[in-house]
Order: C-alpha cells, then sequence, then structure tokens
C-alpha cells in the first residue's frame, strides 16, 4: 500500500516503510510536485515555489539534482515516477495515494451525499489525513498561500460535517469539541449555539449567541446573519428544545437601504393576496431578488399572524451545494416547535409531518435561492392557508403549470511580407509543393516574425520534414509548437517579458484580455472589463495591444492565447466570472441603450439591465446607435457563445432579446438564429424568456425560407403566450405564424392569425405593436387582392407611425399602400409610396423592407425599369440569404424577359425562381412552371 502525503510533513510510505526522499529542499521539490500529480510543472514554476524570492546561484541544475535523487528514492515503487515533458517535470501517480487530492476526493463525495450517516463517515475520513501543517517545512509565499487555501477547505469540512451532525442530532460531538475563540467565524458560532440548544441548555446557547452578537458589533460594526437571528428567535420562542409549538418568526432584516422596486411590490401584494397562493421571483443573479422577497415579507407580516418561515437554498450558491430538503424541513419543523427527538428521520414522513403543522396555521414560507422545482415541492405547506414566496434564477415552469403559481433578463507583417519570410527560410520550392500547409502555417503565425522564424526552424532543422507536420502541430498548440525551449526564441518567453515589466493592475488587466472572444475590445468596454482605461495605455506601450483604429484596441491572437493561459493559472474561476460578467454586462448595457436610440417604441421587449461598470452608453442618434451595433455585432454574439459554456444563461438570455430587433430589420438572419438558438436552450420550460426566444428563432428561420421549421418553433412559443396569458408574445408569435401562412399560400388561415394578433396587441397597450399589427393585416388585405380594404388598414397604421414618429414602421406601411394603389391602378401614387418607402429602409437601415419594397416596386414597372429594380433586389436578397426574396426577383426577371419575347434570358431567372419557390414549397411554383412550358428551348424551334 502506497501513502503520500503533503498534509503535514512531506512523506512517502510503501507497505508501511517510510522512504527517504531527502533532506527539506528535496521534499519540497517532492510536495510542488505531488500537489500537481499526473500534471506537468514548469521547471521556472518549481524553482519560483521552492526557493521563492531567494534562488541558488544555478537553481536549474540544484533542481537537476533533487529530481534526480528523487527518482532513485521512489525507483522501488511500483507506479510512480518522474518524468521531464514539455519544459517541466510530472510525477505520475494514482492521486488517490496522496493525501491532498484524497481529501479533495472523500470531500466532494461527502457533500453530495444524501444519507447523513454515509456523508458523516465520509468526512471523518477525509479530516482523518491531516497530521500537522501542510507542506511540513517548505517556507515560499506560494507555500503560505497553499497553506492558507488548505486551512480554509480544513475548516470549511470541519463546519460542514457539523452541520450534518447537528442533522443527525449528534450535538453531542458538536460540544466535545473546542469552543471556537472570539473572532470565529458566523457559522461555527450559530452550530455551537445550536448545539448548546438542542442539547437542552437554552440559557447558554443564548449567553454565547450574545457574545458573538456583541464582537460583531464592536468589531466589524455588523449584525448576525439569518441563520442566527433565525436561530436566536427560535429559542427565544420555543422556550427550549421541548417547548410547545410557536410562531417563527425567521425573516432576515430587511434591507435598510431598500428603494425602489414599486411596481414589483405592487404585483406581490396582487400574487399574494389570496390565501395558499404561490408566487416565484426569478432572475439573473444579482438582481436583488432576495432583497424584494425579504422587503415584501418584513412589510407583509402582519398577514400571516402564525409566522414565516425563512431558509437559503443555496440553489445556485458559488461555494456550497443546495441544500437537501430533508435537512430544510427539520429546521422547519424545529422552528414550529417539535422537539428534536420527536423529528422523524424519513423525508417522507419529515414531509407529511410539515403539512400536517401546517395545514391550519397562516405562514409565509419564503424559499430563498432556490434551484428547481423538485428542489421546492416538498417543502410546500399543506392546506390552502399559507402563502410561498419563491426566489430563485429559473423561471419555475412546473410550479407556475402545477401549483397555481405566480411568475413576476506593432503591426504584423501582412500577408505578403509573411509569406516571402516563411518562403526565404524554407525555400520557395517547399511553399510551392505544400502551399495550403503554408497558408495554415501563416494563419497561425498571425504576420509575427518570431513566430514565422520559429516554425520555419523547425521545418528546416530536419531534413525531409513537411511543411504540413508543422501546421498540424500548430494547429494543436500553437504556443507550444512555438516553444523552443530557450528564452531568447520562445514565443511565450518573449511575451513573458513584456508582461512581468507590467505592474499589477496592468498585468491583471492583461490576462484579462484572455476572455475577448475575437480579440478585439473599444475603450468603453475595456473600462468596464479592467474597471480602469489606465492599462490600455501600459499594454499598448508594451506592445501587448494595438490601438487601431484610434478608440478601438486589438491583441494578436498569439498574445491573446498567453493571456488566456495566464488568466488560468492566475486568477481565480470565481476572478474570471466576475471579469466575464462585467464585459457581458457593458455590452447588454450598451446594446439594450442603442436599440432605446433604435427603437425607441419598443422598451417592452428588452428586459433590464445591469450597469455598465464602465462609461455609461449615450447615443446621441439612430445612426451612432446604428453604427455601434454593426460594429459590435461580432464580438457579442461571439461572447454570448463563450457565455453559453460558462454559466452565464441569463446573460445570453437577455442579449437575444435586446438585438432581436436589430438582427431582424438588419437581416442579420444566420447571426440571429445562432444567437437565438444559444438562448433558447439555455431557457427554462414555460417561461416567458422561453416564448420569447422561441419566436425569435421561429422568425429568424422564416426570413431564411425554413417555413415549416418556423412554424414549429412559433407553435411552441404560442402555447407558452397562452398558458402565460402573454398578450406581448401572442401578438408577435401570431404575426410570424400568420408570415409563414401567407408565404404557403394559406390565406384563410393567415387572416386568422393576424386578426388575432391584433386583438392582442390592442390588449397590450403598446401602440406601435397594434402599428404593425395593422400594417400586416394590411399588406395581407393587398396580397388577396382586397385593395381597397387594405388601404384601411394601413392608414390607420400610417396613423399610429405618424403618431409615434416611427420610421421603422413608416417604412413597411409606406411600402404596403404602394401595393394596394398599384392594385388599384393608381400608378403614379402608388410610386410616391415606394420611393418614400425605400428611403425610410435605407436611412433606418431596414435591410427587410427594402429588399421587398424593391421586388413590390419592380412589379409595378416594366422593361428595363423593372429589371433593374428586380436586379437590385436579387443582389440584396443573395447577400442577405432571403430566399423568398430572391426567388421573387429572378421570377420577376424571367417574367419581364419572357414578355418582351427574350425567352433566352428569360429561362435560367425562372429555372432558378423554380428552384427557390420549390425548396420553399411556395404556390408561386406552378406560375413559374406555366411560364417556363410557354418558353422555347434554346435550338427548338416550333
Amino acid at each position: 500500500m502506497l501513502e503520500m502525503g503533503v498534509l503535514g510533513p512531506v512523506e512517502v510510505v510503501a507497505d508501511g516503510i517510510r522512504l527517504d526522499v531527502g533532506h527539506a529542499r528535496q521534499r519540497d521539490v517532492l510536495a510542488v510536485l505531488l500537489l500537481e500529480v499526473a500534471r506537468v510543472v514548469p521547471v521556472d514554476t518549481l524553482v519560483d515555489r521552492v526557493w521563492g524570492e531567494r534562488p541558488p546561484a544555478q537553481p536549474r541544475n540544484a533542481l537537476y539534482g533533487y529530481v534526480s535523487r528523487l527518482r532513485r528514492a521512489l525507483a522501488p515503487v511500483d507506479g510512480v515516477t518522474i518524468e521531464r515533458d514539455r519544459g517541466g517535470y510530472v510525477l505520475f501517480a494514482d492521486p488517490r495515494t496522496v493525501d491532498v487530492h484524497r481529501f479533495e476526493n472523500l470531500l466532494g463525495r461527502a457533500r453530495t451525499t444524501v444519507e447523513d450517516d454515509a456523508a458523516l463517515a465520509l468526512y471523518e475520513e477525509a479530516l482523518a489525513l491531516w497530521r500537522g501543517r501542510p507542506l511540513g517545512e517548505l517556507e515560499s509565499e506560494w507555500a503560505d498561500g497553499v497553506r492558507g487555501e488548505l486551512a480554509y477547505k480544513h475548516e470549511a469540512a470541519v463546519l460542514d460535517r457539523n452541520d450534518r451532525r447537528l442533522r443527525i442530532g449528534a450535538h453531542a460531538a458538536v460540544l466535545a469539541e473546542p469552543p471556537p475563540d472570539g473572532v470565529a467565524g458566523e457559522r461555527a458560532a450559530a452550530q455551537r449555539i445550536e448545539a448548546l440548544y438542542l442539547d437542552g441548555h437554552p440559557a447558554d446557547a443564548l449567553r454565547e449567541y450574545e457574545t458573538f452578537r456583541s464582537h460583531l458589533a464592536e468589531e466589524l460594526g455588523t449584525d448576525p446573519g439569518p441563520r442566527l437571528r433565525a436561530l436566536h428567535q427560535r429559542i427565544l420562542t420555543g422556550a427550549g428544545p421541548d417547548g410547545d409549538l410557536s410562531a417563527p418568526r425567521q425573516l432576515p432584516a430587511a434591507p435598510p437601504s431598500f428603494v425602489g422596486r414599486t411596481e414589483e411590490l405592487a404585483a406581490l401584494d396582487r400574487m399574494l393576496a389570496d390565501r395558499g397562493a404561490v408566487a416565484v421571483i426569478s432572475g439573473a443573479g444579482g438582481l436583488g431578488k432576495t432583497w424584494l422577497a425579504v422587503r415584501w415579507a418584513t412589510d407583509n407580516v402582519t398577514r400571516f399572524p402564525d409566522g414565516q418561515l425563512y431558509v437559503d437554498l443555496r440553489g445556485f450558491d458559488p461555494a456550497h451545494e443546495p441544500v437537501p430538503a430533508a435537512g430544510v424541513l427539520r429546521g422547519f419543523l424545529g422552528a414550529l416547535g417539535v422537539a428534536g427527538r420527536s423529528i422523524p428521520s424519513e423525508p417522507d414522513e419529515l414531509a407529511a409531518l410539515y403539512r400536517s403543522l401546517t395545514a391550519q396555521r397562516r405562514l409565509l414560507v419564503l424559499l430563498d435561492n432556490a434551484r428547481d422545482t423538485d428542489h421546492v415541492i416538498p417543502l410546500l405547506p399543506g392546506g390552502s392557508s399559507c402563502s410561498v414566496l419563491v426566489t430563485s434564477r429559473h423561471g419555475f415552469s412546473g410550479l407556475l403549470t402545477t401549483h397555481g403559481a405566480s411568475a413576476l433578463p506593432l503591426r504584423t507583417l501582412d500577408e505578403r511580407q509573411a509569406r516571402e519570410l516563411l518562403a526565404h527560410k524554407v525555400g520557395a520550392a517547399a511553399l510551392a509543393e505544400e502551399p495550403e500547409a503554408g497558408q495554415e502555417i501563416l494563419r497561425h503565425c498571425g504576420g509575427l516574425s518570431l513566430a514565422l522564424a520559429i516554425a520555419a526552424a523547425r521545418i528546416a532543422a530536419q531534413p525531409g520534414r513537411r511543411m504540413s507536420s508543422v501546421a498540424a502541430e500548430l494547429r494543436e498548440s500553437r504556443l507550444d509548437a512555438l516553444d523552443t525551449g530557450e528564452l531568447s526564441a520562445s514565443v511565450r518567453a518573449v511575451f513573458s517579458a513584456s508582461y512581468r515589466s507590467l505592474d499589477s493592475q496592468c498585468a491583471s488587466a492583461f490576462r484579462l484580455l484572455g476572455l475577448l472572444p475575437d480579440g478585439g475590445i473599444d475603450r468603453a468596454a475595456a473600462a468596464a472589463l479592467f474597471s480602469d482605461t489606465r492599462p490600455l495605455r501600459a499594454l499598448c506601450a508594451a506592445h501587448l495591444l494595438e490601438e487601431n483604429p484610434p478608440g478601438r484596441f486589438r491583441i494578436h491572437d498569439l498574445v491573446k492565447l498567453y493571456a488566456a493561459e495566464l488568466l488560468a493559472e492566475t486568477d481565480t474561476p470565481a476572478d474570471r466570472l466576475a471579469a466575464s460578467t462585467r464585459l457581458f454586462d457593458h455590452y447588454l448595457s450598451w446594446a439594450s441603450a442603442a436599440m432605446d436610440r433604435m427603437s425607441p417604441h419598443e422598451p417592452y421587449l428588452r428586459p433590464r439591465t445591469a450597469r455598465s461598470a464602465g462609461p455609461q452608453p449615450n447615443f446621441a442618434a439612430h445612426e451612432d446607435a446604428r453604427a455601434w451595433l454593426d460594429t459590435e455585432r461580432a464580438t457579442m454574439l461571439a461572447l454570448a457563445a463563450d457565455a453559453a459554456e460558462t454559466g452565464m444563461a441569463e446573460q445570453v438570455i437577455r442579449l437575444s432579446a435586446i438585438l432581436w430587433r436589430y438582427l431582424d430589420v438588419a437581416a442579420h438572419y444566420h447571426d440571429a438564429l445562432t444567437l437565438h438558438t444559444t438562448a433558447l436552450a439555455l431557457t427554462g420550460t414555460g417561461t416567458a424568456e422561453q416564448g420569447f426566444a422561441g419566436q425569435a428563432v421561429g422568425m429568424a428561420l422564416f426570413r431564411l425560407g425554413r417555413y415549416d421549421e418556423a412554424a414549429g418553433h412559433l407553435e411552441r412559443a404560442l402555447s407558452i403566450a397562452l398558458d402565460r396569458r402573454d398578450d406581448l408574445l401572442e401578438s408577435m408569435v401570431r404575426n410570424g405564424l400568420a408570415s409563414v401562412d401567407d408565404m404557403r399560400g394559406w390565406r384563410k388561415a393567415a387572416r386568422k392569425q393576424y386578426k388575432l394578433a391584433l386583438a392582442a396587441a390592442r390588449r397590450t397597450g403598446h401602440a406601435l405593436l397594434e402599428g404593425i399589427a395593422l400594417c400586416n393585416l394590411g399588406e395581407h388585405y393587398s396580397w388577396c387582392g382586397h385593395h381597397q380594404a387594405a388601404i384601411g388598414f394601413l392608414e390607420q397604421s400610417g396613423r399610429i407611425a405618424q403618431d409615434l414618429g416611427s420610421a421603422g414602421l413608416g417604412a413597411p406601411v409606406l411600402a404596403a399602400l404602394g401595393s394596394a394603389y398599384a392594385g388599384l391602378g393608381q400608378d403614379d401614387k402608388a410610386t410616391r409610396h415606394f420611393q418614400r418607402a425605400l428611403e425610410f429602409a435605407r436611412t433606418g437601415g431596414n435591410t427587410n423592407v427594402e429588399v421587398a419594397t424593391l421586388n413590390e416596386f419592380a412589379a409595378t414597372k416594366t422593361g428595363a425599369e423593372a429589371i433593374k429594380l428586380y436586379e437590385d433586389a436579387q443582389v440584396l436578397a443573395q447577400r442577405i440569404g432571403h430566399l423568398h426574396e430572391r426567388a421573387r426577383a429572378h421570377h420577376g426577371i424571367g417574367k419581364t424577359h419572357h414578355t418582351g419575347g427574350n425567352h433566352s434570358e428569360a429561362r435560367p431567372h425562372l429555372e432558378a425562381a423554380l428552384a427557390a419557390y420549390t425548396e420553399l414549397r411556395a404556390p408561386e411554383a406552378d406560375d413559374v412552371r406555366a411560364l417556363l412550358s410557354a418558353v422555347r428551348r434554346p435550338g427548338l424551334t416550333c
């Protein structure tokens, strides 16, 4: 049996025999390798951790000697070796043989074990691995940091174990431990106070509570947290562990500085007006869900004469696992006056007793930070007299559905120069022989001369070595492939020299550049990411960042890879997540402000956003907002793709909602489909967020001509809208479904949906939404040939557009009026409306309206004038990927040529139109077939 330890003196024990692993410094080397077992530790890192700021004259030689002797010492042990790998050393061994890794494993298993007795056994086994001061005699800043982290984990393990002890009534074991000192953490103090209370010593428990409360007030100027206050209240009202049933008062203190949220508080008043009501406050972390819930509960305590129960379920706590329902029920039963020895052990019995005790009481149950519906359901009280308020980051569709709950987001070488350098190094013949490999090498090196030189040297160093092998190495790991092991000829070393010249603030900022999804950032976003713009100047001065054009900064791909490596090695996951959140929140804030300028009458489409940590957005005009969105679109989409994998679901969902209108009118259909699909996958089932994301996906698919898929998403979104009685979502979805039906030629079904969309829009009270529905309905009547009726609807929509000053609504209204007047034979009037629609669409950047208007306008013309308009529409539709408008343009060109007798010009366009209409399964395909049958094939005679 092999045991290797760092949780005390560094040692290796094989089959009960302690091996001689050398003197203190040699054991220090072993300690570092054991902590990083099975992972490569670079030589420089080993030197720094072992000697700190006082390395010997030749640290590498000393290190080589220690490693060599350690290899000999460990030689008799099967399965343990020390190998040289990628500029460092790695100790290969089973991590379970190293006490610190076994400790982590046992803790992980203990925290996920539901059965308390089994979990306690795992905790005891883990804590028994500690033999003294970790890392033995190793003294360095790094060692102190490791010890501090290990001490924190040890303390957390002890506290977690004691929570389990208290759960099963083993309070005597908690009391048997030395009492915490005067600066003990609140959790430890709460455990001891609870143990005293459960052990029949309420007076001692109250004395310890008062001592700790005084310490907090005098030393820290704060009050005890919710757990201690609830425990204190429990002791007071219970008058001992075996006291009578009492009215629990577990609410945390309301936030003293709480302001605003008046609408939300009023909404909670309505939702919880009736007995037995359940309300769910959902949203992203940091929105103040708990504060809002506690504020409302505190303001309404008189409505719940039998008390208030409170628990932090820790559903999204970054440091702890969610609190199991059984543990919560034990606490609730205790708060309701049930003696510890009378509390059942089985979960079903716990829940049954809890429901019985609450069936006739007028209680408020506040379940804070819940993870999901399953987390909450066992904690719902019995009967219909209690009210429940839940906070969570999820929408709890199951709770809404099943329990009727109410729910309140240097300049690098250019390609020619780089190619010349590579050709000079490897020879023009070699480059010509493998052009694809050469191009890949150029791309990976990004015009960086040193990178190109290293890559070329790797090719030239081995006669006969092909460029494709180096390209493959670069593809797998660029920085490793460009590391020669020599400081003077290593990309990492060059970057490192610049990095080490930075002060701590700028070094931190540089590492954060590794978060940039596409390597670019503007000044405002950098200010939000760094919390300052000063590092920008220092990073540019160090040539780690380039400003081009003014106000926008870009980091080289290789430098970004290096920054990302440093970020992963140096910064904690929490710090990385906080920085990513700052960056994303900045883009959400600016994007929302840009959309407020672009579409000021649709604030209801955009969720609330946090303020940017940098400068606040201030777009002077529509054009400024649109320019910012166009510039930052790729960055935001790349950021969303990364964020979807790093736990920032709410931000992705909000970005989808904020950018929906922009991506649609600007005809970025593929970008829209990617973003909205990502957001949809992150939403909770049946939530409003899922409905709006589904609608966004459906409309992107509709623009791309994928009608069946679009209808599927829109129908699911409609179901959510109807379930939630969400008129806004219903109107938007029905407009989409009607558009799909119209494209399929299902006019009757389309008209029904358009009218229902209009009714829903009017219920919302949103004028622009009503105007959109009226415009869609008028356009539909025009398509059906009912031009006079169409004009009636369109004029109503136009008045709304004029009242609001909305060019975004005015453009499609003008275009539709042009079609209607053309249908009535009023060509001059039609032309004026089409021309104004094109002007509005182009000024506002509404590509959807522009391409459709070009086709509609062309249909009113003949000969060369019609063909020119159709060709403009065809080019635009091809660029944006709008299949139906491309088909209409080809159809129109072909038809115009056919009418003019130019059959050879007509046929290719008609064939293109037929192919597109067939793919769309559009009814216009029959018209095209009829035209094609009348077109003489080239070379044939009548």
